[in-house]
């Protein structure tokens, strides 16, 4: 001890801290350590507690964006409500996709010159509103399209390659039913209208470069 002092001393030192340490956590503390170094077996939570956390679970809101049910309602109500404006739907605004949506539905794209299948797809809910911004479409004379457009198709001028290629990327982009016969007639003119509507461009009705590029785009694209 005499020829070290200061390793004897710190080895003094350490054990005593040592022992007041160690009894400070056997015999001076009231309960258990709320973050013990050591768990040997899982920890009751308190009644109280879990009630506590199952009400708050309860109140907050469960994640619905991404719900593919609640999305498919959202879209059937909002096309149930744009045919009731246009007057095509006459039923309760339910979002449910029964049979008086699909009849209204049909109806819409027969007179439209659409492909008619009676589905509600975001595609259809496009061409509504388009439908509905358009000005110049006399409501009660849409419902002789498919008839009276015919006739009209056959008397409206000789055929264009511009109105062709129209026609079918129309028709391939699944806008209208159309044939690419290049006669310019109130088929071809309703489903331009249509398309220009939703992409955004002038909605006049008339073949131009402008349409039959974003036709191209769109082709290339898929």
């Amino acid at each position: 001890m005499a020829a070290r002092p200061a390793l004897f001393g710190g080895i003094a030192v350490f054990s005593i801290s040592a022992g007041l340490v160690a009894d400070n956590a056997l015999n001076r503390q009231a309960g258990p350590h709320r973050h013990p170094m050591l768990v040997t077996r899982d920890v009751e939570t308190p009644p109280a507690l879990a009630a506590t956390r199952t009400a708050q679970a309860a109140a907050e809101p469960a994640p619905i964006g991404n719900d593919p049910r609640i999305i498919a309602f959202a879209l059937v109500r909002d096309v149930q409500t744009l045919l009731a404006e246009q007057g095509y739907y006459e039923a309760e605004v339910d979002g449910r996709a029964g049979q008086a949506t699909d009849l209204a539905i049909r109806a819409f794209q027969r007179e439209r010159g659409l492909r008619v299948d009676g589905m509600a797809t975001p595609l259809l809910l496009a061409q509504i509103r388009a439908a509905g911004q358009v000005e110049d479409i006399d409501p009660t004379q849409v419902a002789s399209l498919e008839t009276a457009g015919v006739a009209s198709d056959a008397s409206s001028g000789s055929g264009s390659d511009m109105v062709r290629q129209i026609q079918a990327g129309l028709a391939d982009a699944k806008v209208a039913d159309l044939q690419a016969d290049g006669i310019l007639g109130e088929r071809t003119k309703a489903a331009i209208r249509t398309f220009q509507a939703l992409e955004s461009l002038d909605v006049t009705g008339e073949p131009s470069q402008e349409v039959l590029d974003r036709l191209r785009a769109l082709a290339a694209d898929d």
